[in-house]
């Protein structure tokens, strides 16, 4: 992956924060709504995530990250496309507490001693050019932010609070077989009894004959639907299968691994993620298509992302996920 293309791909996390990274931007939703009449928030405050994240981005590509140019997007630089992305992940937090304050949804007293908890933590932390940074920021302003992310937080988890997102480890499951491929019939059948031979070595016979140069195959439980995987599934460890026959081809399958435990958790994880994601779309997108938040103070147009170099902190979101439980 080119670093552009990276550097796309970690900026989304700004719009991935309100959902443990499964937030994104409502590009592509159509405008049927209105545009509501709603103050976004002060430069203070908003400079405090801008420049949290602007220092994080920093401390791993450094500062020329924002001069790098961008093809297809309305942004030329990388620079420019971080800010506009920072923007949208704001205007997401504040639709949030928009639909937050319909719901009753608030941060309850005891939230909120943790709230102003860290935001004591983060603020004294701050060096004088971090707080030029972040716009001459108060701690005032950072219980404001810790709090605005907090309830949009307590939303997002609301919207879905009837989700099943629950996958068994069986459909999660992640199994590796050896394999042997060959588009002769006879030879399968002449094969099939040489790896069924007591020591027999199964990874020589495929090294010396099979048509298909990868004898370890990993594969994921209802990732296809046909005879290869239906066999392959139904095996045991160290188990053999009889001869598959698909696509004019003849396979023969031996189970290495019959579950593994670390790929099937990370896959199960993606697929709970993903459902959560898609359900968290509609519901989110449906609001805010109709609810419609645009910022259009000032100072977003003169954001400099290179000011303050001497300016370090970037643990705003780092410091809320060790400390606050939702």
């Amino acid at each position: 992956m080119n670093l552009i293309r990276f550097l796309k791909k970690t900026i989304l996390l700004l719009s991935c924060m309100l959902l443990a990274c499964s937030l994104v931007s409502c590009k592509g939703i159509e405008i049927t709504g209105k545009t509501e009449d709603v103050a976004g928030y002060t430069e203070a405050e908003s400079m405090i995530v801008v420049g949290s994240e602007r220092n994080r981005y920093r401390q791993i590509f450094g500062d020329t990250i924002w001069d790098l140019p961008l093809e297809g997007q309305q942004e030329d630089t990388y620079g420019a496309y971080f800010i506009s992305k920072s923007r949208e992940f704001l205007q997401n937090v504040k639709t949030l507490n928009m639909l937050a304050e319909e719901k009753g949804i608030i941060a309850t007293s005891t939230e909120m001693e943790s709230i102003r908890n860290i935001s004591h933590t983060f603020f004294q932390s701050l060096s004088a050019e971090d707080i030029a940074m972040m716009g001459n920021c108060t701690e005032a302003d950072v219980v404001s932010m810790y709090t605005e992310y907090f309830v949009a937080c307590k939303t997002a988890e609301y919207l879905l609070s009837n989700v099943n997102s629950e996958i068994s480890d069986a459909d999660a499951k992640i199994i590796e077989v050896q394999q042997i491929v060959t588009s002769d019939a006879e030879l399968a059948e002449k094969l099939l009894q040489d790896v069924n031979v007591s020591g027999a070595n199964f990874a020589y016979y495929a090294g010396q004959y099979s048509e298909d140069p990868e004898i370890n195959v990993t594969l994921a439980k209802s990732e296809q639907d046909n005879a290869y995987y239906d066999a392959a599934f139904q095996l045991e460890q160290n188990e053999i299968s009889d001869i598959i026959e698909m696509d004019g081809k003849y396979y023969i399958l031996k189970c290495v691994n019959a579950y593994d435990e670390e790929a099937t958790l990370a896959r199960k994880q993606r697929l709970e993620a993903s459902i959560r994601t898609t359900a968290f779309d509609k519901s989110f997108g449906d609001y805010s298509g109709q609810h419609i938040i645009r910022f259009r103070e000032p100072f977003w147009k003169t954001i400099d992302l290179k000011a303050h170099p001497d300016s370090t902190a970037s643990n705003f979101f780092s410091l809320f996920d060790e400390n606050i439980k939702l």
